[in-house]
């Protein structure tokens, strides 16, 4: 019997849609739209069972015992996987991404192609032959060099950023403690497996499973938690990348270079004398100098030497400059470079870019000692 039961189906829907066809073309007063349309579904589903008709529905006659073993029903089935479910959650990361964030789009995304990879070769890999060994070894020779060097590269980032956060959490020498009670523990474990050969491996990776998340919980926490409050208040008042140019002691003092290069190319040595006098010794000029000439847009550098009896710091100030904030708002700052705080009988030079001559200022250019009361060089740039 050719006609099978798929293509009865198919056959009947296909004379449904060419009614289908007719009805709404007459009943639409001859608009053709709604008829082509149902004639295209007749002509498919016409098609479609003609196929079914021809390859009777997969089936195999019992008397063709040579077509039995590649018969569809003789096929394993597909075995389960999470392939399918990873990729409808890649996918929705990817549209949360795209109303979101950029960067959730961008993981979304890389999901969402990892996913449908991964699920296309699992699915080829289990029809590679009929035997399930074989097919695992033809999945694992494809995909283990891909799949392994990215696995190890999160499982690194993930123990790496998970120790950030607690070390960064911890005060300095609580962490030192940690991390080398951590150590010896890591060195423990790793020698009771070494002389142990026999140790079973389901029951270390489990062990080493519970140790990653507990490590990745503590890390989630302690980053929810926040860092410690010497780091969030450098990182609030930005310690390391501002020198503070006042009299007091700041924190970009604290282990300050006092090495100056024989390259330095010293454009003028300013010099704070045991009774408070500051002068100037400038390349070219004979005698101490009340001021100094510096060239415009030039790197200048200027060495700063204390001989009093206190810590001091240099400061270069050359004008001011104000900042547009928004919404009608400035803020105008001072043009300042200044050195480290020196202890008596040290050094320091600093670089500085005047951008606009002297003369373009309301204020004078200047060079001064905060806390020396009358030290000062006047500072001319043309």
């Amino acid at each position: 019997m050719m006609i099978t039961t798929s293509s009865k189906l198919l056959y009947g829907l296909g004379a449904g849609s060419l009614a289908a066809g007719f009805v709404w073309f007459v009943a639409n007063e001859g608009q053709q739209l709604g008829s082509v349309m149902f004639a295209f579904l007749a002509v498919a589903f016409i098609f479609l069972g003609a196929i079914a008709s021809y390859t009777r529905d997969g089936h195999v006659l019992s008397t063709d015992t040579a077509a039995h073993a590649s018969s569809a029903a003789s096929q394993k089935s597909v075995g389960r996987s999470l392939w399918p479910f990873g990729t409808a959650v890649s996918a929705g990361v990817t549209v949360v991404g795209l109303i979101s964030s950029p960067g959730i789009f961008k993981v979304g995304v890389a999901l969402l192609i990892a996913m449908l990879g991964e699920w296309m070769i699992s699915n080829w890999a289990e029809r590679a032959s009929s035997s399930n060994e074989y097919n695992t070894k033809v999945r694992d020779y494809l995909v283990h060099p891909l799949e392994l060097p990215v696995a190890g590269a999160l499982l690194l980032a993930v123990i790496v950023l998970s120790f950030s956060r607690v070390f960064l959490a911890l005060s300095k020498s609580v962490g030192a403690i940690v991390f080398a009670g951590m150590g010896a523990l890591i060195l423990f474990f790793g020698a009771l497996i070494a002389v142990k050969r026999q140790a079973n491996r389901r029951v270390v990776g489990a062990i080493l499973g519970v140790l990653l998340l507990a490590l990745a919980g503590t890390g989630v926490a302690t980053a929810l938690d926040g860092e410690r409050e010497q780091l969030t208040e450098a990182a609030e008042e930005d310690h390391f990348a501002h020198r503070g140019c006042t009299e007091e002691k700041e924190y970009s003092d604290k282990k300050a270079s006092r090495a100056v290069s024989m390259k330095s190319s010293i454009l003028a040595n300013v010099i704070l004398t045991e009774d408070g006098q500051l002068y100037a010794e400038a390349t070219g000029y004979p005698g101490q100098q009340s001021a100094i000439t510096i060239q415009r847009s030039n790197p200048s550098t200027i060495l700063f030497v204390n001989e009093s009896s206190e810590a001091r710091r240099m400061v270069l100030s050359y004008g001011k400059v104000v900042e547009d904030l928004g919404d009608g708002v400035e803020r105008e700052s001072a043009l300042e470079a200044c050195t480290s705080k020196v202890e008596k009988g040290g050094q320091q030079a600093v670089t500085v870019v005047v951008p606009k001559p002297s003369s373009a200022s309301d204020e004078p250019f200047t060079i001064t000692v905060p806390g020396v009361e009358g030290a000062k060089i006047d500072v001319f740039v043309p």
